[in-house]
């Protein structure tokens, strides 16, 4: 735990310093200022724990810092020191549940005495601060996954207010299925946690991704630690791992790799257990195999004749598909692999722009994991060009009357209910979209995407709250704005703001 010391003499902040067992309480001196003004900038920037604090010091003193440091940081544990034995001061640090109040000059034994009592009393905040934070991890890697961050910049500053630290900046997604509930697929990666930070998000009946974030040298291991335990076929029943990749905004790029690697393996035909492996993105680079050299132009023509819709042309690009498929060179799992994977590939593009429904997406699933029982190569071909010609020439998915009214009453429905948990896929799918294109349209007929619309809602009415009631606590109005994690409300309000909620709350007190 992390000790900050607040006092306007220099040398009571030496001699407190001094007193306190640091290495058998297992403590961390995290700084030392002279006022309560100072302290809470500090606490702001600081992983703060303990504050142990005088009572008279200028511009702000020890029992108002407390008051408005519990407003923002309602676990924290406070200790005051103080050379004046005042009934009003005592009394009203009993107000404020502080652990205890010690007169100068202070009885180093006393000290440490009650300031490990203060640490196993504070352990049971500090969980929960720690669940919280997790919990606001899980739901920003959940809206990241989804496509809700449309720009770079939104992204970065998002992610740097609940960031690990600086070092900490490697990332590795696997995507995978298991019947077991969430509660015991994470006890399966328990043993990575004291090593790197483990996100595991379930977005199906059986379907999990898992994100790992950590340093350089620590995640090249856990790769390679990943891949074996996700062999086991007792557990996992598919498994792809994307490829490590350094920053935040590159996190996509593993779930994308990721995500080809599982829908491959998922259609290829069943194999001994001994035999099964988790697929990794180079399964879909170029091989030894000659005409692999083709696949990555082949599928780029494919992608764009898929967008434009063009039926003749589409059959003739799966007609040379077959062609190629047909040459004696390629190896058997090749053959059985490229249909799948082109169906699955192909059906997903066109799901993430928005012509395709969930269902229908589905469907391409189902027929993926028929075809390797179709014996004849062409007959493969036949099943999926019968697939894409269905699909693409049917009317839009989502006319643009549609599209309007469809962001209209999502829009409504985040005005009435922006201080509650909004989950941008239930609202896609409420209205048959992908989570990626609706928040595309979301931005065209609003101006902002989603988040930026609900961050606006959030802070104008926790300004609101705070100018109604300046007297109520700001750990109250994050609450009613939807925030449960304060730090990183108290971030966003200042982002938003200019200032911290706290300043605020003086401004307007002010008048």
């Amino acid at each position: 735990m992390r000790v900050l010391v607040v006092d306007d003499q220099r040398l009571s902040r030496a001699g407190i310093i001094k007193m306190i067992a640091w290495d058998r309480l297992d403590l961390q001196l995290a700084g030392e200022c002279a006022n309560g003004h100072e302290a809470l900038e500090m606490i702001g920037d600081l992983e703060v724990d303990i504050v142990i604090t005088d009572v008279r010091m200028p511009i702000l003193g020890g029992l108002e810092l407390i008051e408005h440091a519990k407003e923002l940081y309602p676990h924290m544990a406070f200790l005051v020191i103080s050379g004046f034995d005042d009934y009003t001061y005592v009394r009203k640090s009993i107000h404020l549940s502080v652990a205890d109040y010690l007169l100068k000059p202070v009885d180093q034994l006393e000290l440490n005495d009650i300031l490990e009592k203060l640490i196993a009393k504070t352990e049971h905040g500090r969980r929960k601060a720690a669940a919280q934070l997790k919990k606001t991890r899980e739901q920003f890697f959940y809206l990241l996954l989804e496509g809700a961050y449309d720009q770079n910049e939104q992204l970065l500053m998002d992610w740097e207010d609940i960031r690990l630290s600086e070092h900490e900046d490697h990332f590795i997604v696997a995507m995978f299925d298991s019947d077991d509930d969430r509660n015991k697929v994470h006890e399966y990666f328990h043993h990575l946690e004291n090593r790197c930070e483990v996100i595991l998000i379930r977005t199906r009946a059986h379907y999990y991704t898992f994100i790992a974030a950590g340093s350089a040298d620590v995640m090249e291991n856990v790769w390679s630690e990943l891949r074996a335990k996700l062999r086991d076929r007792d557990l996992f029943q598919l498994a792809g791992i994307g490829t490590l990749v350094s920053g935040i905004e590159n996190v996509k790029e593993s779930a994308a790799k990721a995500y080809d690697a599982y829908t491959l393996q998922a259609s290829l035909p069943m194999a001994p257990d001994n035999e099964l492996d988790v697929l990794v993105p180079k399964a879909l680079e170029p091989t030894q195999v000659s005409s692999l050299s083709l696949n990555s132009a082949w599928e780029r023509e494919w992608f764009i004749l898929i967008k434009q819709g063009n039926r003749a042309a589409i059959l003739n690009k799966l007609e040379e598909l077959h062609n190629i498929t047909t040459e004696p060179l390629l190896n058997t799992e090749l053959m059985e692999s490229v249909y799948p994977y082109v169906l699955l590939r192909g059906a997903r593009a066109i799901y993430e722009a928005g012509s395709l429904t969930e269902m229908t997406y589905m469907e391409a699933f189902q027929i993926a994991k028929k075809l390797p029982y179709i014996v004849e190569l062409e007959a493969k071909r036949n099943v999926v060009a019968d697939f894409f010609i269905r699909h693409l020439h049917a009317e839009p998915q989502i006319p643009a009357q549609k599209a309007k009214e469809a962001v209209e009453k999502a829009k409504s429905f985040i005005d009435a209910n922006f201080n509650q948990t909004i989950n941008l896929t239930d609202l896609a799918q409420a209205y048959y979209m992908n989570p990626g294109y609706f928040s595309t349209l979301f931005r065209q007929y609003t101006g902002r995407n989603f988040l930026e619309y609900l961050t606006q809602l959030r802070m104008e009415h926790a300004k609101s709250l705070i100018s109604s009631n300046p007297a109520g606590k700001i750990s109250d109005v994050a609450v009613l704005c939807g925030y449960q994690d304060l730090k990183h409300f108290r971030k966003l309000f200042k982002r938003y703001s200019g200032v911290t909620p706290l300043q605020y709350k003086e401004d307007t007190k002010i008048d």
